[in-house]
């Protein structure tokens, strides 16, 4: 079991792909763990990043309706950045139809990746709900007296 244990921390991805895909994080995250587990099906990439962004909007605490993904893939070589956009709505077609109300992608070759590794920054939320304080007064309605 101890050499297990010294292999599985030797091998860096590995150990990291482990603590990902375990039962407790998929428990705690399932819409974050079932994103991540379909781009890794679905597109194989040689980097990938799940952000849950719903803290940034106007959801309950703990929510997952809000995503960022990074996916760098070597099936987007050669791929025009819309029909790469395309094949990760395809792999998340379900979360998209169902649980997930906005979903941001950064769709890189390896090489685009190499060249400039960045996060793009979130724009900020435009509200469109009622405890947002910038809505407050544009939902009113007009009545007669």
């Amino acid at each position: 079991m101890r050499f297990l244990v010294r292999l599985l921390r030797s091998v860096p991805v590995l150990s990291s792909r482990v603590v990902m895909t375990t039962s407790a994080h998929a428990m705690e995250r399932p819409v974050e763990s079932a994103i991540h587990a379909k781009l890794e099906q679905c597109l194989a990439p040689t980097h990938l990043q799940v952000i849950n962004e719903s803290y940034m909007h106007a959801v309950p605490a703990g929510s997952e309706t809000h995503f960022k993904v990074v996916v760098v893939s070597e099936r987007f070589e050669g791929v025009p950045l819309l029909q790469r956009h395309r094949m990760v709505n395809e792999a998340l077609r379900q979360e998209l139809q169902t649980r997930v109300h906005a979903l941001s992608i950064q769709a890189k070759t390896p090489k685009q990746w190499g060249a400039e590794p960045h996060i793009d920054k979130s724009p900020a939320c435009l509200g469109g709900s009622k405890h947002d304080p910038h809505m407050v007064g544009k939902d009113r309605t007009v009545t007669k007296d």
